[in-house]
């Protein structure tokens, strides 16, 4: 357009029509800076004004003003025809709102004046209400300016009667003046559009009119380019909402092309495409529900399974909807069969969702293990809690406690928390662990310990819990070392992890204090019997042994062979009751702590190999085979104690073989320790599995043994483990029945030893 066809010698007719077409380009312009320029550039070029302000009402998100309709709340919104420092001026001015504005902002209702300087308040001047008064006082200008802007857009005042209230200092001078509302479709003032010129009469009621068409295409444009922010700010929200949507949402045509999918489906979809199972993955996920929905075959909460990346299974429930283009209200009629074709059509897309439910089950499934776990938890704390003697589970390498019955808590003296070390839980409470020999242990040494960290099982061993106030009691303690994980008391955690294999121990305690009484009484009476047989019994063994002297030296009558033979067996009865009465008494003198041992370095080879030759002589149908491949190997022991501990071990081996054969000896450095490790192998009638734990009681002998009519008095591996450990040594077995039994002894070698 020219600034011929648009200037104030063009016709009406052709300032109109350039108005429509300014309007179509006011239709198509979203952005509200720019529409807002245009307008009041168009403004001056359609009426040939010196400059245009465009002012708006603010509004909320849906269009209502948030302001009351006065023009000081308005905010300037766009000014041409001004210099940049004059723009900058304007936009730090507060808009008056009063005068010749007030019936455009407050009432909608336009202003023309020829010359805004003929409008000035006159000082004096009375306002419209005392104005048929005439001796009526002088009204305050900003009142009587309120009044006539009232009654002018009522139509009950001519405009010439408008009052202005000047222009801030710094405004250019207004001289022609032309101002119309902009109209929401409520009819509620939305803004301003306001234009000013130096000369006086410059503006015409056609340019009223032109302005006023312009006003309300402005109104449009403004709304449309709020509703084109609108629904941008709309689509950011919903694209927003949908990329953050956890399940996967693809969005597929009748052509099987993915028109858009959220961020999950699209990783999803890509973890998929590098899995050994891809293509199927993917179909089964997604084109196949798709394919369902678009024959109008909704599929809801589908379970699917596929392999990933990974490869590892996935569980996802998989629903499908077809998605209906909107039906027109207007749309060309159709006739024939060409509807059902076009109704057909209207389906076009799928919408897809899959809902990865893998790690939800996998939680479900660790929560129902672990109430399972508690379940039998719960039970077996039932039943542990009626037992008499005390009872605890632990595990992991520092003896955490699981679970303990109320016998546990009796004899401990003290509550033993769930998790809590066994270190911790007996320096919290001052408990210390005892040998029988009142020696303090080690922790390396504590029972529960050897079995989780060695997988230990110790049966039958005596041990004294020393309380804080310095009260004992004697205990007797079985240890089992099992695996926490076959115990599946310990269940994996409810995310998802899992503990790693941690071992575990069953550790049972007996009060044996009743029974301790009782032993000392029968260790007295043992005692005091074995002293009273000590000596009849040397006097028959000394007749014994002189008669059998002096008749091989042929002193007094020769004696026949049936008496010699009779002699022998006095001799030999006399001195396995001697053998009898010494274990009887060690016995005592170890339940009464009246053993001494009298250590010195010993050399363990050469013991074992005396030990062995003596009693090699006494049988022909063993043999007794000593490996060794050191030449010497010193401890500090009790010679005299250790041979005795040699000697019925191997004794045993020899006894319990009865059919003869191979025993196999060896002695060694233990690789771990650098203790002296010694091994006794037999192949005889071995230890019943169910009796094992019991073999080092006093008075204990395996059934197989009795059936056989084996001799033997139950005491010898009972002295042989008190002897042992009161050493600072360890003695334990393997046996299996009808194969044989091997023992090991370790005593703690000379730390000097080379």
């Amino acid at each position: 357009m020219t600034q011929h066809e648009i200037s104030k010698q063009s016709s009406t007719a052709e300032r109109f029509a350039a108005l429509n077409r300014i309007g179509t380009a006011l239709m198509s312009e979203l952005d509200e800076v720019r529409l807002l320029h245009m307008i009041a550039e168009t403004a001056c070029e359609l009426t040939s004004a010196s400059f245009a302000t465009f002012t708006l009402r603010p509004i909320d998100d849906e269009g209502k003003p948030l302001v009351p309709s006065e023009g000081n709340l308005f905010h300037l919104a766009a000014v041409v025809g001004v210099s940049k420092e004059q723009e900058e001026l304007f936009r730090r001015m507060p808009l008056g709102g009063e005068g010749l504005l007030a019936p455009i902002f407050r009432y909608g209702v336009p202003v023309l004046v020829d010359d805004a300087i003929a409008h000035m308040y006159k000082p004096g001047e009375v306002g419209v209400a005392n104005h048929a008064e005439p001796h009526a006082s002088a009204t305050e200008p900003r009142d009587s300016a309120r009044e006539r802007a009232f009654a002018y857009s009522h139509g009950s005042l001519p405009k010439e009667e408008l009052r202005s209230m000047g222009v801030p200092r710094g405004h250019p001078i207004i001289r022609s003046f032309l101002g119309v509302p902009v109209l929401n479709r409520e009819q509620e003032v939305r803004g301003g559009l306001l234009l000013g010129h130096t000369e006086p009469g410059c503006f015409t009621e056609e340019d009223k009119a032109l302005l006023t068409g312009l006003a309300t295409q402005a109104s449009v444009a403004l709304e449309n380019a709020r509703l084109y922010r609108l629904s941008q700010m709309r689509a950011q929200e919903l694209n927003a909402i949908f990329d953050s949507i956890a399940d996967g949402v693809t969005l597929v045509n009748n052509r099987g092309d993915i028109l858009r999918e959220n961020a999950a489906a699209r990783q999803l979809r890509e973890r998929l495409q590098e899995s050994p199972e891809g293509e199927r993955a993917i179909d089964a996920l997604l084109y196949q529900p798709a394919q369902h929905a678009l024959k109008e075959e909704e599929k809801q909460n589908a379970e699917v399974q596929v392999v990933d990346g990974n490869r590892e299974m996935r569980q996802f429930i998989v629903s499908a909807s077809p998605l209906h283009a909107p039906k027109t209200l207007s749309s060309p009629l159709k006739f024939g069969h060409g509807d059902a074709a076009n109704d057909q059509d209207s389906t076009t897309r799928a919408v897809v969702a899959c809902h990865d439910v893998t790690e939800v089950r996998r939680i479900l499934k660790e929560r129902h293990l672990y109430a399972e776990t508690e379940a039998r938890r719960a039970l077996l704390q039932m039943l542990l809690d009626e037992l008499p003697s005390s009872v605890y589970l632990v595990r992991g390498q520092d003896a955490r406690l699981v679970l303990a019955n109320h016998a546990a808590t009796a004899l401990w003296g003290a509550a033993w928390q769930v998790g809590e070390a066994m270190a911790d839980f007996l320096k919290r409470n001052g408990i210390r662990l005892l040998k029988i020999d009142g020696r303090v242990l080690t922790p390396e040494e504590y029972i529960t310990l050897r079995a989780v960290r060695h997988g230990e099982t110790v049966r039958h061993s005596q041990e004294i819990i020393r309380y804080a106030d310095g009260t004992t009691v004697p205990v007797l303690v079985n240890a089992v070392a099992l695996d926490a994980s076959e115990l599946n008391l310990v269940p994996s955690d409810a995310t998802g992890g899992t503990h790693e294999a941690e071992p575990a121990a069953l550790l049972v305690h007996q009060d044996v204090t009743a029974l301790k009484e009782a032993e000392r009484l029968k260790d007295d009476f043992i005692g005091i019997a074995a002293h009273e047989l000590r000596t009849p019994l040397a006097i028959l063994k000394g007749f014994a042994q002189m008669l059998l002297v002096q008749t091989a030296r042929g002193k007094g009558a020769d004696l026949a062979d049936w008496q010699m033979e009779a002699l022998q067996g006095i001799d030999q009865a006399t001195l396995r009751m001697v053998e009898l009465i010494e274990d009887l008494l060690d016995v005592t003198r170890l339940q009464g702590g009246r053993l001494e041992l009298y250590i010195e370095p010993e050399d363990m080879v050469a013991l074992l190999q005396r030990v062995v030759a003596r009693l090699q002589i006494t049988t022909e149908r063993h043999t007794l085979a000593l490996h060794s491949d050191l030449a010497h190997l010193v401890v500090e022991v009790d010679p005299r104690r250790i041979e005795q501990v040699l000697h019925n071990v191997l004794n045993n081996a020899m006894k319990y073989s009865p059919q003869g054969g191979l025993i196999d000896i060896s002695i060694s450095r233990d690789p771990e320790t650098s203790d002296a490790l010694i091994s006794v192998k037999d192949h005889g009638i071995g230890i019943p599995a169910d009796q094992q734990a019991r073999v080092f009681g006093r008075f204990v002998r395996a059934e197989n043994a009795r059936e056989l009519g084996i001799g033997g008095t139950g005491l010898g591996l009972y002295l042989c483990r008190e002897l042992v450990e009161r050493h600072g040594g360890r003695i334990w077995f393997e046996s299996a029945e009808n194969q044989g039994t091997t023992f090991f002894i370790t005593l703690p070698s000379m730390s000097d030893e080379g």
